[in-house]
């Protein structure tokens, strides 16, 4: 029924019905009196005051009317309609601490999670944990590239493009016991084993820095061939294979990230790709990867092997953490032997070991 429609978010004007006093037929005159001269002065000293929004525009506002926040049992009893807006700290802090009640909450109303105003730089929060937590409305700071835009762009990669998912089903249900902070043997919890092999990466076409380019390469016939890094950094390899844990699989985000490795400052960035893992295809698979804003590295990809098996082994504590974004962080160095470093943050104690080591060529 909304589709192709435009909801507009913001307050409404209130209506306020009056109420109809009729005397008594047991007071007398005298207390008629008295009670309509209180009743006038408690209207002289609230008076209320002038609207300043626009009738026009209020009555636009259906489906997303802006209301504060007065706790969640309160919030229950409300309609649909009503939404909330949230600081990044709010939110964390019911995350943390009410986590399933925060869950129940995001299923029957909106919430709105805004970037704290502390935020000078117009840096970015982590949106995974409110997407955890349920939230729909996670706003960022588009103009600043990184990490925490990467995760945005693959939460939305799938469904067309159109910039609305689905959450998943059991964090729709009234009455569900789903709490990001504890997963294990709760809803949405399915151990899943993600295994993804590197091969190597293609026709990376960024060249390296002239400032470390070996001066020593002997020349021959009057040319000065490329050197022997330069070689490996284009087309490297690395057969290294990597294992995750992932507890809620309808909630994790997998991340590739590819870094020139330097020993003596901060790595470069080179490119990245990220996806949800329900959006992953098992077999041998060309990762393409993004520049920083997010736009094309073509033809530069990682050619991976990715294989999913389900987990069946018994949740524990250790294993229940909230589920978040699986990264993989290829670091291609210059002259040094290139590494492959798995991090698998918050998604469980999640385990990434190299099976092989990486390969010099």
């Amino acid at each position: 029924a909304l589709k192709g429609k435009i909801l507009v978010k913001g307050k409404k004007e209130r209506v306020v019905e009056m109420e109809s006093s009729s005397s008594s037929s047991d007071l007398s005159s005298s207390e008629e009196c008295e009670c309509s001269e209180a009743e006038s002065k408690k209207k002289e000293e609230k008076k209320p005051g002038v609207s300043k929004l626009s009738p026009e525009l209020s009555d636009l506002v259906v489906y997303t009317r802006s209301v504060p926040f007065k706790g969640f049992d309160q919030a229950a009893k409300k309609p649909p309609t009503e939404m909330s807006s949230f600081s990044e700290s709010e939110a964390l802090k019911h995350v943390k601490e009410s986590g399933k009640h925060f869950v129940r909450h995001n299923s029957h109303q909106l919430s709105r999670i805004y970037p704290s105003g502390q935020r000078l730089q117009s840096s970015n929060y982590d949106p995974q944990d409110m997407w955890n937590g349920g939230c729909q409305i996670v706003a960022l700071n588009f103009q600043t590239a990184g990490e925490e835009m990467d995760l945005n762009r693959g939460r939305f990669l799938h469904n067309g493009l159109c910039g609305y998912v689905l959450k998943p089903s059991f964090m729709t249900r009234p009455d569900c016991n789903f709490n990001p902070e504890n997963t294990g043997g709760g809803p949405g919890h399915d151990p899943t084993l993600l295994t993804i092999r590197v091969s190597g990466r293609s026709q990376m076409t960024r060249q390296p820095p002239k400032s470390i380019q070996p001066s020593s390469f002997p020349s021959q016939s009057g040319i000065n061939p490329a050197p022997l890094w330069t070689l490996r950094w284009f087309n490297p390899r690395w057969d290294c294979t990597f294992n995750f844990t992932l507890h809620v699989p309808e909630l994790a985000l997998v991340r590739f990230m590819v870094e020139d490795h330097d020993f003596t400052s901060r790595n470069d960035f080179l490119g990245q790709f990220t996806l949800p893992f329900t959006s992953l295809r098992t077999g041998y698979r060309h990762v393409h990867l993004l520049k920083v804003d997010g736009s094309s590295l073509s033809p530069t990809s990682l050619f991976i092997h990715v294989k999913v098996t389900p987990c069946h082994s018994s949740p524990s504590k250790a294993s229940a953490k909230s589920p978040s974004s699986t990264k993989i962080v290829a670091k291609s160095p210059a002259i040094s032997p290139t590494k492959i470093v798995a991090k698998s943050p918050a998604i469980s104690p999640t385990t990434s070991q190299a099976k092989s080591p990486a390969k010099k060529h």
